[in-house]
C-alpha cells in the first residue's frame, strides 16, 4: 500500500486503499507536528517488517498512515492478545532536549485521559532504533470525515456524534487539557457506532505557565485553520477550553449543512432547511468572542440533547418520561405521538362550514390523568380527531370549564406536568361565530378570552423574508423580520398576537405568539400609537431577553403569512404567496397594510416608500371557517379561537358517577 507524501491531508488523497483504512485520520497524539508546527520533513518511516526488532513483545506489524512528522502502524501486544497502534516519531527528534522533555510530559498527561469517548494512551518511550513513539488502542472503525465523504448523516445521528464528542471534551477540559484541533478527521466511529475522540496532539495544560522554547513553538500551532478559533488564528496565548467548542461548531455547521461556516454564513435552516432549533446551538458555539459562546462543553451538550429531544417525542411525553407513575405508559406514547404530530395540518381556508371528516379513532392511545376530573390525550391531533377519541372513553368528554377557580386549577396542573403547548377543549363556535357552546351540554356560564384588538387594528406593514445583511442584531445576526404599525389613537399590549407562516404550497406551517415569558403590559409589548415596530423571526432567541420576537424563520421558496389579534381574530391573511424572493428586498405595504408590492431598499420601523412593483396580493381575510375554543398555558390558560385542522393536546373531562 503507498503512502500519502508528508503533511498530504487524508482529504486529499487519491490512494483509495488508504481511503478506506479503518484507522484514517487516526493521529492521537501527534506531539511532532504540534512541536514543529505541522512542517514536513524528508524523513521516510520504516518499513512495518523493520519495527518488530525494536519492539519487543509486538508482533505482526501493519503500516497504516502517515503525516509530515510521523508514522502509525498496527501491532499485535502479545501479553494481552490485543492490537494496538503505534506510532513513531523521526529518530532526529529524539536529539532535541526540550522536545523530549515535551514528549514525555504530554504522554503522561493524555495517558490520563481514559474516557469511552477518547482513544486511550497504553504506553510511551524510545525503542532500540531511538524512536520516540506512544502505543495507543486500535480503533476498529472509520473517520467522521470519511462518512460525511459518502453521505450526510441524519440529523438525529448528526446530535448524537456531537453529543459524544462534548462528553469526551468535557473529560478532557475537567484533567486540563485542550484538544485544539477538533475536526472530522479526529473523530472516529468505532465498529460499534461509538465516538471515539483521537488526536490530543495539541493538548497542553490548561494552566501552564511559563514556556521553552519548545513550549513556545507548540503554541504557535493553530489547528486546521478552517475549524480553528479566532484566538488560536490570531496566534496569541489566551487559547483556552472555549477554541475546542468553536471547532465542534464548526464540525456541527459542516455535518449539517455540508459546507463550512466562513465569513458572514447562512444559518443552517436557511442553508439545509434544518431545524430552525439548531441554528442557536450552531449560532453561539461559533461566536467570535469565546465569553459569548458555550462556557462549558457540558452546557453544549445539553442544549444539542435537547434539541434532538424535541425533534423526536412530543412535550406531553417528554415530561411524562420524568414521572415514575406513568413511565409504563412511554413506549405507547412515542409511538403514538410520532404517528400523529404532524396530522392534518393547514387545510386551505374555506369559504363555507365543512362537514366533519370521517376519523377513525386511534387503537393505541393514552389518557394521562391530571386529577379526578380532568386528563389529557397524549397526542396532539385535530379538534375532530379529539372529539371522536373522546367519545370512545367511558364517561368523559372533551372539557368544559365553568369558573375561574376551577381554571385555576386546569392551570395549575398543566403547570406541574409541564405542559406549554396549546390544549384543546370542548368548546365550538356557533355558526352565528359570536357565540359558543360546549359540546358536553353544559351551560357556557363562564368565559377566559384573551383580549381583541382594537379598531383599527395593528397591522402588518412590512416583511424582510429573506434578510442577508441589511438588518442585523447588535450580535452580529441577521434574522428575518416583519414591520407591525399602530394606526390607532391608543397604545396597544402586543401580548399574544399571533403570527402563522405557511411555507411551500400551505401543507407546513409554523406559528408563534408574541409575549411568551415576558408579563402583559410590559414595556418591550407596548406599541405606542401611530408607531412602527420591526420584530425579528428567527430562532435565534438570546440576542435581548426583553425582546418580543417570533421564534422561526420566515425564509422558504414559497410563503405567506396570516396575523391574527390573541383571541384569534384573523386581522391579514395572504392569499397568494411570495416566490423565490430576491434577498434583502422587502415585500411593503401603505399605513393601512393593504396595497403590496416589493422593495428593494427596506425601511424598518418607518413609514414605507411607494414599492417598485405591485404585488396582486389579498389581505383580505377570507370568512372565519369553524374554530373551537383552545386553551393557551403559556398565558395563564386563558381561551382563544382556533381552526379545527390545527393539532394541540385535547383535554377531558370526566363526568362524575
Amino acid at each position: 500500500m503507498s503512502a500519502p507524501s508528508p503533511g498530504q491531508d487524508a482529504r486529499d488523497s487519491s490512494d483509495t486503499s488508504l481511503a478506506q483504512s479503518p484507522l484514517l485520520g487516526l493521529n492521537p497524539v501527534g506531539l511532532m507536528d504540534g512541536v514543529l508546527a505541522g512542517q514536513a520533513t524528508d524523513w521516510e518511516p520504516p518499513l512495518a517488517e523493520e519495527l518488530e526488532p525494536c519492539f519487543p513483545g509486538y508482533t505482526d506489524f501493519r503500516f497504516l498512515d502517515r503525516g509530515g512528522m510521523g508514522a502509525v502502524y498496527s501491532a499485535l501486544q502479545n501479553s494481552l492478545e490485543r492490537r494496538v497502534a503505534v506510532k513513531i516519531l523521526p529518530p532526529d527528534l529524539g536529539n532535541d532536549t526540550l522536545f523530549v522533555d515535551g514528549f514525555h510530559r504530554e504522554a503522561r498527561l493524555l495517558a490520563r485521559l481514559q474516557h469511552p469517548h477518547v482513544v486511550a494512551i497504553y504506553d510511551f518511550g524510545r525503542n532500540a532504533a531511538g524512536h520516540l513513539f506512544i502505543v495507543m488502542e486500535y480503533v476498529d472503525g472509520t473517520s467522521l470525515l470519511e462518512i460525511m465523504k459518502k453521505d450526510r448523516l441524519p440529523l438525529q445521528r448528526t446530535l448524537q456524534v456531537i453529543a459524544q464528542v462534548c462528553e469526551a471534551l468535557q473529560f478532557a477540559h475537567d484533567h486540563g487539557v485542550i484538544h485544539r484541533d477538533i475536526k472530522p478527521t479526529n473523530i472516529l466511529i468505532d465498529s460499534r457506532d461509538n465516538v471515539r475522540v483521537a488526536d490530543f496532539g495539541l493538548a497542553r495544560l490548561a494552566k501552564a505557565e511559563g514556556t521553552t522554547t519548545t513550549q513556545t513553538r507548540s503554541s504557535m500551532i493553530m489547528g486546521t485553520p478552517v475549524y480553528a478559533a479566532p484566538e488560536q488564528r490570531r496566534l496569541g496565548n489566551d487559547v483556552d477550553h472555549r477554541a475546542d467548542i468553536f471547532s465542534l461548531g464548526v464540525t456541527l455547521y459542516e455535518m449539517i449543512t455540508g459546507h463550512f461556516p466562513v465569513g458572514v454564513f447562512e444559518a443552517p435552516s436557511k442553508k439545509a432547511g434544518s431545524p430552525p432549533g439548531l441554528d442557536k446551538i450552531v449560532t453561539k458555539a461559533l461566536r467570535e468572542n469565546p465569553a459569548e459562546r458555550y462556557q462549558s462543553a457540558t452546557e453544549m451538550r445539553q442544549a444539542v440533547l435537547r434539541a434532538a429531544d424535541r425533534m423526536v417525542r412530543p412535550m406531553i411525553q417528554r415530561t411524562i418520561t420524568k414521572r415514575p407513575m406513568i413511565s409504563m405508559m412511554t413506549t405507547i406514547i412515542v409511538t403514538a405521538a410520532l404517528i400523529y404530530l404532524f396530522d392534518e395540518v393547514n387545510k386551505q381556508v374555506l369559504q363555507k362550514i365543512p362537514p366533519a371528516p370521517v376519523v377513525q379513532p386511534l387503537q393505541n392511545f393514552t389518557l394521562v390523568p391530571l386529577n379526578n376530573t380532568f386528563s389529557l390525550l397524549n397526542t396532539r391531533m385535530t379538534w375532530h380527531r379529539a372529539q371522536v377519541q373522546a367519545e370512545v372513553l367511558p364517561d368523559a368528554e372533551l372539557a368544559s370549564i365553568h369558573s375561574a377557580a376551577e381554571l385555576a386549577e386546569v392551570h395549575q396542573l398543566l403547570e406541574e406536568h409541564g405542559i406549554h403547548s396549546s390544549v384543546w377543549t370542548g368548546g365550538l363556535l356557533k355558526e352565528s361565530l359570536d357565540k359558543c357552546t360546549w359540546t358536553d351540554g353544559t351551560p357556557w356560564d363562564f368565559e377566559a378570552w384573551m383580549p381583541s384588538a382594537g379598531e383599527p387594528p395593528v397591522v402588518v406593514t412590512e416583511i424582510q423574508p429573506k434578510n442577508d445583511g441589511t438588518l442585523r442584531t447588535p450580535r452580529g445576526d441577521t434574522p428575518d423580520w416583519i414591520e407591525l404599525h399602530n394606526p390607532s389613537s391608543k397604545p396597544v399590549d402586543l401580548t399574544g398576537w399571533r403570527l402563522t407562516h405557511f411555507q411551500g404550497q400551505g401543507r407546513e406551517f409554523f406559528e408563534d405568539r408574541l409575549g411568551i415569558g415576558l408579563p402583559p403590559g410590559s414595556p418591550a409589548l407596548m406599541l405606542a400609537p401611530g408607531e412602527y415596530r420591526v420584530i425579528y423571526c428567527s430562532a435565534i432567541s438570546e440576542d435581548e431577553e426583553n425582546t418580543p420576537q417570533f421564534h422561526f424563520r420566515l425564509e422558504a421558496q414559497r410563503g405567506r403569512i396570516a396575523w391574527a389579534d390573541p383571541r384569534g381574530r384573523i386581522i391579514q391573511s395572504f392569499n397568494t404567496a411570495w416566490n423565490n424572493f430576491p434577498a434583502n428586498a422587502s415585500i411593503t405595504s401603505d399605513p393601512a397594510g393593504n396595497n403590496w408590492g416589493i422593495s428593494p431598499q427596506p425601511s424598518p420601523g418607518k413609514p414605507n416608500p411607494p414599492p417598485v412593483r405591485p404585488l396582486a396580493i389579498d389581505v383580505t381575510p377570507h370568512p372565519p371557517e369553524r374554530q373551537a375554543v383552545m386553551l393557551l398555558p403559556q398565558f395563564n390558560s386563558r381561551w382563544c379561537t382556533a381552526p379545527l385542522d390545527r393539532n394541540a393536546l385535547p383535554l377531558i373531562r370526566h363526568r362524575k358517577k
